[in-house]
């Protein structure tokens, strides 16, 4: 069930994104390479650590792996393994985008909404897949996960680019699938529109998420209504 509320309050017309589940659907994608990859290591307890890890950077998948597999595992070697499988299987097939996502883009970018991203992906990977799927020229601001200290589900990488596009946290929304990007963003003040992907609502998310919606269509219709 999702989470249904009337807000009579008209908000500023800025919003930032997470990338991977909310723009592409990706998550999945990678799941399957870590899976595979998970069986040539002879690693258990992969999907556990998959699900812990989504929405966090590089860095702090490698913590969690670390405490996790202690000495059992060279990260290094998971990573480089995964990515690979992953960008043989996006050069093949390309970025899945989620559905309503160049729609949703579009829509912000003709009535005049302010745009940023806030992705735990590298910045250098971001700006490929952006520009891969013609999206790139949407954001005003783009940050990764490389580029703050602290990973989702600090609220660091929100602030940043809240700094950097100048605006208020209190007065902008946030697209989060993952429970550490609603965590990370309603942390740093943001509001909250909740698209599970992977992971299904909990009652914390439901307490945390100003709106949770199906699809991205949705989010689309409610934004025409409400801003």
């Amino acid at each position: 069930m999702y989470k249904e509320m009337e807000m009579n309050t008209r908000m500023e017309k800025q919003i930032i994104f997470d990338m991977d589940g909310v723009l592409f659907d990706t998550e999945n994608l990678v799941f399957s390479c870590w899976k595979f990859a998970a069986g040539k290591f002879m690693l258990t307890g992969i999907e556990d650590v998959f699900y812990q890890v989504i929405g966090v950077s590089s860095e702090g998948t490698k913590k969690v792996f670390s405490k996790t597999y202690g000495d059992k595992l060279d990260y290094a070697q998971f990573r480089e393994e995964t990515h690979r499988m992953f960008d043989e299987k996006i050069e093949k097939n390309g970025v899945p985008l989620k559905t309503g996502a160049r729609e949703l883009l579009q829509f912000l970018k003709i009535n005049g909404w302010r745009v940023g991203l806030a992705s735990s992906t590298r910045v250098q990977r971001v700006e490929e897949m952006l520009k891969a799927t013609n999206l790139y020229d949407f954001f005003d601001v783009i940050v990764g996960g490389d580029m703050v200290e602290k990973s989702k589900p600090e609220p660091d990488i929100y602030l940043d680019v809240c700094e950097k596009m100048k605006i208020n946290p209190k007065d902008t929304y946030a697209i989060e699938d993952s429970h550490n990007g609603v965590r990370s963003a309603a942390a740093a003040g943001l509001k909250v529109l909740h698209v599970p992907d992977m992971l299904k609502p909990t009652n914390e998310m439901e307490q945390l998420s100003y709106m949770i919606f199906p699809d991205l269509i949705e989010v689309r219709e409610y934004l025409a209504k409400n801003a």
